[in-house]
């Protein structure tokens, strides 16, 4: 396998476009262009981005015995992702968003956590027999997930024994869980890809340069990057560093393109291309993402990814 994806499991319902500035007026009606019922959380959008690149990859998480959860596990199904991880509970339901999207392709959220105030420790270790068979665990979303977080640096130890060979890669959000927390466990992560807001909320440092070495007082190995947004990335594997513009793409929805730049970030890793090259396929799969509504719709193949970097 080449990665397993744990963490949020999320049924998004796009509405778009949604112009929060001028709402209707109170018991009135604004029509919208589409509303649309798709998977979200980094466990769907990683997965589903590298199933599309031609990766194996397994989604790993909470979801509850409803609708919405039987929706997403159809998805993923649908999408050739590994479900095998995957555990239903009737305690809460599933964790469930709608996505705003403006007339410009930015959006924002309104959720509920559901299930994912269940992910915790258990939940994790129920994983371990997948992880062992992966080359790289995503865990995300630093910052939304309470009851993982404080026991994270104990089972990043005992992933690292029961798993030797697999490597452990961090996704945050906006806002990230503390500074203080994050420092305890970056010697164990060998990937660390914030955004630039996070990663500025994470050192109190704008230029990605003094960001990278924020982080380095802590992960002193292994490959950070910075997502840029239109700007493109900054990559740094402690040999190397380099900033890598982005691609210009008309912007329908903005949705899963972080995650979509972390899936072709995995893939490109694991296809053992250089450092630029890397960050070039990235960006362009989480350009890609944005001309689609929804997290994935926009991705495409491995082949015609690389063919237009």
């Amino acid at each position: 396998m080449d990665a397993a994806i744990f963490g949020l499991i999320v049924a998004d319902c796009i509405a778009e476009p949604m112009d929060l500035r001028q709402p209707p007026a109170p018991g009135g009606l604004s029509t919208l262009h589409s509303l649309t019922l798709t998977t979200g959380g980094n466990a769907c959008n990683v997965s589903m981005a590298m199933s599309k690149l031609g990766m194996k990859a397994a989604a790993a998480g909470l979801i509850g015995e409803d609708v919405l959860g039987r929706a997403m596990l159809e998805r993923l199904h649908d999408a050739g992702v590994d479900t095998r991880c995957i555990f239903a509970t009737k305690a809460a339901q599933t964790s469930a968003s709608i996505v705003a999207v403006d007339p410009s392709g930015e959006r924002c959220f309104f959720h509920t956590p559901g299930v994912t105030a269940m992910v915790d420790a258990s939940a994790f270790r129920r994983c371990f027999d997948l992880f062992r068979t992966c080359a790289w665990v995503q865990i995300g979303y630093f910052g939304l997930l309470p009851a993982l977080t404080p026991d994270l640096p104990e089972l990043l130890r005992e992933l690292h024994a029961e798993a030797p060979g697999t490597k452990i890669a961090l996704d945050t959000v906006n806002p990230p869980a503390s500074a203080e927390l994050l420092s305890a466990i970056l010697a164990d992560i060998d990937l660390f890809a914030p955004s630039r807001a996070e990663a500025e909320m994470l050192t109190g440092a704008k230029d990605p340069k003094k960001m990278v070495k924020g982080f380095r007082e802590s992960m002193k190995q292994g490959l950070i990057g910075i997502k840029l947004d239109a700007q493109g990335c900054y990559l740094d594997d402690g040999k190397n560093a380099i900033k890598v513009p982005g691609y210009k793409v008309n912007v329908v929805d903005t949705t899963g393109a972080g995650d979509t730049w972390f899936a072709a970030l995995l893939t490109a890793l694991r296809k053992k291309m250089p450092l630029d090259q890397a960050g070039k396929f990235a960006n362009r799969a989480a350009a890609d993402c944005c001309t689609a509504i929804g997290a994935s719709a926009g991705v495409k193949s491995f082949e015609e990814t690389l063919a237009r970097l």
